[in-house]
């Protein structure tokens, strides 16, 4: 057990130093993905605007063709009318002028709208694409930084990793699997020495009994309140034993 409690306690200071390169990225990582999300999302948006726009230009390109053959064949009834023979004639092509009129009329609307609806997607497609530059320029600039910063730290972190792979294979896989979910619960903080008779990671209080044992480093022992691996440090109990003694003379 002895063995097993030496891997832990090299094993944490291996992930000790691995989440400190993380954290030395700070957000990045975070603000990369997210930044990445929102170019996506506004590129989708953009498509589906000049799509839109598209299918508004189309759509008014053959209102157009309507209108001219409307007119045209309205042309042609009002030629028509100076050939009238009787009265039938005369109401039959008075309603088609009448038709392709009320046809002439609908369409040049319909043409009006399709022209009001286009300089609005064309506005909003230039506002988007204003805003797509943007975020497209800030989530390059912070990806070049967040690699930057990752090649800084590859080559130690590969190292660490060699190291952190050397010393998992020595543990059992229950044991293995309890550090693993209080590293993942306790802020990569799963194995700490007791300090002056308290718990290194929450600072509670140990009973003295309890020390004793956590001391022999037999067996493992968690922390009663927040459930981390307890191990014992004779070098660092005894500068605090040390430091304390000093204080007392000095007082």
């Amino acid at each position: 057990m002895l063995e097993d409690l030496k891997t832990l306690v090299d094993l944490q200071n291996v992930d000790s130093q691995l989440f400190a390169l993380e954290r030395a990225k700070g957000d990045l990582p975070h603000r990369v993905m997210e930044l990445k999300s929102q170019l996506d999302q506004l590129a989708k948006l953009h498509r589906q605007k000049a799509e839109a726009l598209q299918a508004a230009q189309s759509g008014r390109r053959t209102a157009e063709g309507a209108l001219q053959m409307a007119k045209e064949r309205k042309k042609k009834y009002d030629n028509q009318l100076y050939s009238v023979k009787n009265n039938k004639e005369y109401d039959a092509v008075t309603a088609e002028i009448e038709a392709a009129a009320a046809e002439i009329d609908e369409t040049e609307t319909r043409i009006l709208e399709a022209i009001e609806q286009e300089e609005t997607l064309q506005k909003e497609l230039a506002e988007q694409e204003q805003r797509l530059k943007a975020v497209q320029s800030e989530y390059e600039e912070q990806k070049a930084i967040l690699a930057a910063r990752e090649a800084e730290t590859r080559s130690m972190t590969e190292v660490l990793q060699s190291q952190r792979n050397s010393l998992v294979v020595k543990l059992r896989k229950p044991l293995l699997g309890a550090y693993k979910r209080i590293l993942n619960g306790k802020d990569g903080l799963a194995v700490v020495e007791v300090i002056r008779g308290s718990c290194g990671g929450c600072l509670t209080r140990i009973p003295p009994q309890r020390v004793l044992e956590i001391r022999e480093m037999s067996q493992i022992h968690y922390c009663e309140s927040c459930g981390r691996i307890l191990v014992w440090n004779n070098a660092d109990e005894e500068t605090a034993n040390k430091i304390d003694n000093t204080t007392v003379a000095v007082a």
